[in-house]
C-alpha cells in the first residue's frame, strides 16, 4: 500500500529526534509522500528546505489563523512565489472563532489575501476552520477557489457542513480523531466524503491516535487512522489507502 500524509508539521521541534528517523519509520509504514504545512512566515524557509532535502516531503506555505499579525498584511509577497519555490499548496490558512485572539476580522482579512494569492498562482489551499464554516463559505462563494480546490484539515463539522464543503470544491482530511469511536456524526461524515473527497492525515506532532497520547504524534501512526477508517466504512485498508492516496495526488499534483 502507498499512503500520503496529507497534513503534518515536520518542521516542528517537538519530535525530539532526527527527521531522518521520522521519515524511515513513515516509509516502513507505507507512507510515500508527506505534506508539511507552515503555520507562520517563520516556518516558510524550514518547510521549503525539508521539501528540497527529502524526496518524500512536499510543502504548503501560509499563515495559520492563530498566528496572523497586522504586519502580515504587508508580508505576503513571498507567497506569490510559492509555486515557483516548489510548494504544493497555500496553507495552513483559515478561520477560528473558538479563539479570542487574533480577532476574527484580522483572520478574515489575511485569509482573503492568502486565498487571492492561491487563486492567482493556481495552488490549492489547506484550511483550518473551527466554528467559522459560515464565514468560510461566504468568502469562498464570493471569491471562488483555485482550480484544484482545497482541503479542510482535521475536519470536525456536521454532515450538512461536509455537504457544503464538497459542493464548493473541498476535500476533507481526518486524522487521529478517527480512532475515537462511537461517533455517529463522524461515521456519517466519513461515508459522505468517501471515496472521492477523503484524505488521511496525522497532523503530527499533534493529534495522536487513541493509546498514543503523551508522546509526539508521528507520520507512521497514519496506519492507525487508516485502520479506523476502513473499519468504520466496512471496506479493506487497501481500498481506503488507494482512494485517499489518489485523492491526495490529484489535489496536490503529486508524483508518486
Amino acid at each position: 500500500m502507498q499512503l500520503v500524509d496529507a497534513h503534518c508539521h515536520l518542521q516542528s521541534d517537538d519530535f525530539g529526534r532526527p527527521i531522518e528517523d521520522i521519515l524511515d519509520e513513515a516509509a516502513g509504514a507505507g507512507v510515500v509522500k508527506l505534506v508539511t504545512a507552515a503555520a507562520s512566515p517563520e516556518d516558510w524557509g524550514a518547510c521549503r528546505a525539508l521539501a528540497e532535502q527529502h524526496d518524500a516531503i512536499e510543502c504548503a506555505l501560509g499563515i495559520h489563523p492563530w498566528y496572523v499579525e497586522p504586519e502580515h498584511r504587508d508580508a505576503l509577497g513571498p507567497l506569490g512565489d510559492a509555486r515557483a519555490c516548489g510548494a504544493k499548496a497555500i496553507g495552513e490558512i483559515g478561520l477560528d472563532r473558538k479563539v479570542d485572539s487574533p480577532p476574527l476580522v484580522l483572520q478574515m482579512d489575511l485569509f482573503r489575501a492568502q486565498l487571492e494569492i492561491a487563486i492567482e498562482i493556481d495552488l490549492p489551499i489547506v484550511v483550518h476552520c473551527r466554528g467559522a464554516f459560515n464565514d468560510l463559505f461566504e468568502i469562498v462563494r464570493r471569491m471562488g477557489l483555485p482550480r484544484r480546490g482545497g482541503m479542510i484539515h482535521a475536519f470536525s463539522g456536521s454532515i450538512e457542513v461536509a455537504n457544503e464543503c464538497v459542493a464548493l470544491g473541498f476535500a476533507c482530511s481526518l486524522g487521529g480523531t478517527l480512532t475515537y469511536r462511537n461517533s455517529r456524526k463522524r461515521e456519517r461524515v466519513l461515508r459522505r466524503i468517501f471515496p472521492d473527497h477523503f484524505l488521511l492525515e496525522t497532523d503530527s506532532p499533534d493529534m495522536p491516535p487513541v493509546g498514543l497520547t503523551g508522546a509526539p504524534n508521528v507520520p507512521a501512526n497514519i496506519t492507525r487512522n487508516l485502520r479506523a477508517a476502513a473499519e468504520i466504512l466496512g471496506v479493506s485498508e487497501e481500498v481506503v489507502a488507494a482512494r485517499t492516496t489518489a485523492n491526495a495526488a490529484r489535489l496536490f499534483d503529486l508524483e508518486l
